[in-house]
């Protein structure tokens, strides 16, 4: 009989999509559990992803820990910035409780906490003495596709550029990069890809700014990643989910930190490593300034994809799927 394993996570227009999609890579090596989702926030256009779950359960914050002891579980997955040891001390005592987390502000009650964050030295105080840390890029969440991408060869004589700013895009990346591509007419040195997110409130602000012109791909939404990124060159996104996606795939990138668990990326990793540039939001409605720094990539591109190739070699979700297993 197939034991439960309950995933809590909130991912809806404001935050989350990234946490959806990262415990989504886990889940096929689960196979042998009945899986359930409980949330107490969950976008209709994100419920289109959540296919590997026998059964959906959308509640109020405070109703969370009776909705996952309702499925007598085995294992609980936790990915959830609103939640702490308050939630996860009820479940702890009757099944193992694993958190994913990169934020490192608060206490967590569980027996396994996976960080694939560089530099976290906090976790330690804030669980209990036995549980178990599994830290840094050893254990990301980047499927093993990513690691095999090749690129195809381009045919349009001019850089093929992804912008995206995650499924949710809260600061309106890909409005104010689309925006200036058209102000500086950008599109006429690079061949531009953008993935506006299924959360992205912007989407059909930026379908009309980016009708008429040709060198410019709007997608809404693509679940096939690695193959877009293998028909990639340069990028322009946020320091999010997809950031070590773009590392793994050799693709030099404008980074942009976008939220508070990506605070310090361009400083801590994106330039200590010369894996590419850096500009904040307000930047990305300059065309000068990203033509720039695009440019700056493409002249430099051998280096940068060398040390974005090199930077991540380990293929993460088996390290933290054998790790789950061994609880």
């Amino acid at each position: 009989m197939n034991k439960n394993l309950v995933v809590v996570l909130k991912a809806d227009a404001q935050i989350g999509t990234g946490h959806l999609m990262r415990v989504k890579g886990l889940l096929p090596y689960f196979k042998d559990y009945n899986i359930y989702l409980c949330s107490d926030s969950l976008s209709d256009e994100l419920k289109t992803q959540c296919t590997e779950y026998k059964d959906i359960v959308l509640t109020e914050k405070n109703n969370l820990v009776n909705a996952v002891l309702s499925f007598s579980p085995s294992l609980v997955i936790v990915d959830h910035y609103f939640l702490d040891e308050k939630f996860e001390s009820p479940i702890y005592e009757k099944a193992k409780v694993v958190v994913i987390d990169d934020l490192e502000n608060r206490k967590h009650k569980c027996h396994l906490l996976i960080d694939q964050s560089e530099g976290r030295t906090k976790y330690r105080k804030l669980v209990p003495e036995n549980c178990r840390l599994c830290l840094g890029p050893k254990y990301n969440f980047i499927k093993k596709e990513f690691f095999e991408i090749q690129k195809t060869p381009n045919i349009y004589g001019v850089p093929r550029v992804l912008v995206n700013f995650g499924g949710a895009d809260p600061v309106h990346g890909c409005k104010y990069t689309a925006q200036a591509i058209l102000e500086g007419k950008l599109y006429k040195h690079f061949r531009f890809t953008i993935i506006s997110g299924l959360s992205n409130p912007d989407y059909e602000d930026i379908r009309a700014i980016v009708s008429d012109i040709k060198e410019i791909t709007l997608i809404r939404n693509s679940n096939n990643i690695a193959e877009v990124f293998s028909n990639t060159d340069l990028a322009i996104g946020a320091c999010g989910g997809m950031f070590r996606e773009r590392i793994i795939a050799g693709i030099p990138s404008i980074n942009v930190e976008i939220a508070d668990n990506q605070a310090g990326t361009c400083d801590g990793v994106v330039r200590k490593f010369t894996l590419g540039e850096c500009a904040n939001v307000s930047e990305l409605k300059n065309p000068s300034v990203i033509f720039e720094k695009l440019n700056n990539l493409y002249r430099n591109y051998s280096e940068f994809e060398k040390n974005c190739r090199n930077l991540i070699k380990d293929c993460g979700i088996e390290n933290i799927v054998k790790e789950i297993r061994s609880l």
